[in-house]
């Protein structure tokens, strides 16, 4: 059977975090640039939206000491569950775009690999705009139009058809009024070739969600026949981040005489 992406995520919380367990140095180096980019300061309020399991928000916590809560959105209850109940996150059950059009202001909010889930991508990035302080800064953070994961022929090329491309997200937010700026990260990921595997088993990636099991059991065997000969994977993962800033506009009144 295939999974719709709610059950993909509901299914997917009891085992999420475990798959990034020994990926301490990955998440580090993100959060790094995460906060770089968000430009984010101990007196920000922070929207992690589609947070997950809070992975990075909770790896935020342990590089900056933030005086507020970091609101942790995310519509799978599952996944919110393993985020800590404490003062320094507020979880909320929502769908991102109901989010986006609700009253309130933030400083900063950042979206990590989940826009492409977004079908009205317009209203997500007019929402969010909308409930952003003068200054705020949203970022965006997804895959490249190509990848090179070592997956199987026919989850690339679904990948390639359906991920959203950072262009055409430019020129939205450009659209609505932010101010935008684009940086390519890479890190190079080693993976023990049996761990990644059970991750794809597992469906790690959304991505995978779109196939059946006999399809992705299928997958599995091109896979283990592709790289028979090694035991531990080695790719480079590349992230676009895109940066978009509300800056101030002054609306200049001039007297026509």
């Amino acid at each position: 059977m295939k999974y719709s992406i709610e059950d993909h995520y509901q299914n997917l919380a009891k085992q999420y975090d475990e798959f990034w367990a020994n990926s301490s140095e990955f998440i580090d180096f993100l959060t790094k640039a995460i906060i770089g980019n968000l430009q984010l300061k101990s007196t920000d309020s922070l929207v992690d939206l589609g947070c997950g399991t809070g992975i990075y928000s909770k790896a935020i916590r342990t590089q900056i000491n933030l005086e507020n809560k970091i609101i942790c959105v995310d519509p799978s209850d599952k996944m919110l569950e393993k985020i800590p109940n404490n003062n320094y996150y507020q979880t909320v059950v929502k769908d991102a775009v109901e989010f986006a059009n609700e009253s309130g202001r933030y400083d900063k909010i950042l979206i990590k690999e989940m826009i492409h889930h977004i079908n009205d991508k317009q209203k997500l990035l007019q929402g969010l705009f909308n409930r952003l302080n003068d200054q705020g800064i949203l970022l965006i953070i997804l895959l490249p139009p190509t990848i090179e994961y070592p997956l199987f022929q026919q989850a690339l090329s679904v990948y390639e058809s359906v991920q959203p491309h950072y262009n055409n997200l430019v020129n939205l937010c450009e659209n609505i009024g932010f101010k935008t700026t684009v940086n390519f990260i890479e890190y190079t990921v080693s993976i023990p070739k049996e761990k990644y595997f059970n991750m794809v088993q597992n469906r790690y990636m959304s991505l995978l969600s779109r196939f059946n099991d006999e399809e992705l059991e299928q997958g599995l065997i091109e896979m283990r026949e592709k790289y028979a000969n090694v035991s531990n994977l080695e790719f480079c993962d590349r992230f676009v981040f895109l940066v978009a800033k509300k800056e101030n506009y002054v609306n200049l009144q001039l007297d026509i005489k």
